[in-house]
């Protein structure tokens, strides 16, 4: 078993942990489809990792707020990095019915944008959110 353990360290075979990026934000929704209903807004917390071209994003925080995006394609989820030199930005598409995530965070000054098919009332609608966040 020892032999084991140094061969497959001696190989460079190791797991890969990616660091969380960790962020407090404000963020406050509206249903633009209702009149812009505003929502209660809410304190949540963005968790952000990069494994190797693969961004994962998580909001914590009450619903509708509280999402998961990555920009990995799987047969559930097609996801896309809509990062540029001025915002990071993920997108997720369900592939069976449609529903659309976004999250885009600009680099400079922290604001946070993105919207979210939820249900709302017994009716699919897209919640737009956004808000400002800070480091810790």
């Amino acid at each position: 078993m020892k032999w084991l353990l140094s061969l497959w360290l001696g190989l460079g075979i190791t797991s890969v942990w990616a660091q969380t990026f960790v962020m407090h934000c404000d963020v406050e929704g509206t249903i633009p489809a209702m009149d812009d209903l505003k929502l209660k807004p809410a304190q949540v917390t963005l968790e952000i990792q990069a494994l190797g071209h693969n961004l994962f994003l998580k909001i914590n925080g009450p619903a509708p707020y509280a999402l998961f995006l990555n920009t990995l394609t799987t047969e559930q989820y097609e996801g896309k990095n809509l990062t540029n030199a001025q915002r990071m930005g993920l997108q997720n598409r369900h592939i069976k019915n449609g529903d659309m995530r976004e999250v885009r965070i600009t680099r400079q000054g922290l604001e946070l944008s993105g919207y979210s098919d939820i249900e709302y009332r017994r009716k699919k609608v897209r919640m737009a959110f956004e808000g400002t966040c800070q480091t810790n």
